[in-house]
């Protein structure tokens, strides 16, 4: 695990309602993007990726013919925060109602926000899986990060009462073209520009 230099930067940013912090963790520039829903307190980290090689070295990949943005990506996770000790494990957290949905839009809300603040040429993330990340959930994360990315567009029906389910609307506008590869075992996204 690498150092985490102490926090440089630590804003409100009145208009979206967040709270960013920057720090350093493994000689890589992190923002964090805090901010509650459903009663939790949630964080969204960017961790900066400014060049090819360590792009790769982390595990990801791009689309056959792709050139990695001179501008850099951003690694995207985000979890509940409990404590800096727990934050990573990625539990599945229940909510009632539409508390999950409004989750899912603030992180993409904060996604538009850092690539809008730092001009980024996209981002790359894994959807969770195994362990603790799926102990009572009933849609994987794969699947519930295809259909709000636009990669799935299949009707879904409720499992109980066999009638269709309102469909997840895609939470990134269009001009951010979205790549998966699951060539590995698990679901890597990209969402660029490009």
């Amino acid at each position: 695990m690498g150092l985490v230099s102490p926090i440089e930067e630590d804003v409100y940013l009145e208009e979206s309602g967040f709270r960013r912090k920057k720090f350093v963790y493994d000689k890589r520039v992190h923002h964090s993007y805090i901010f509650v829903a459903g009663g939790e307190v949630y964080t969204v980290v960017f961790g900066s990726i400014k060049d090819e090689k360590t792009f790769q070295k982390i595990g990801y990949s791009l689309e056959p013919g792709m050139a990695f943005p001179h501008n850099g990506m951003s690694e995207v996770y985000f979890d509940i925060w409990i404590d800096r000790e727990s934050f990573g494990d990625f539990r599945h957290v229940k909510f009632k109602g539409l508390a999950g949905g409004v989750v899912l839009e603030q992180v993409a809300l904060a996604m538009l926000q850092h690539y809008q603040t730092f001009d980024i040429g996209g981002f790359v993330f894994q959807a969770a899986s195994g362990g603790v990340a799926d102990i009572d959930r009933k849609t994987s994360l794969e699947e519930t990060y295809d259909y709000i990315l636009g990669l799935k567009h299949e009707q879904r029906y409720n499992k109980k009462t066999g009638l269709p389910k309102g469909k997840p609307r895609k939470l990134l506008p269009d001009f951010l073209k979205v790549y998966k590869d699951d060539s590995t075992g698990r679901a890597c996204y990209a969402v660029t520009s490009q």
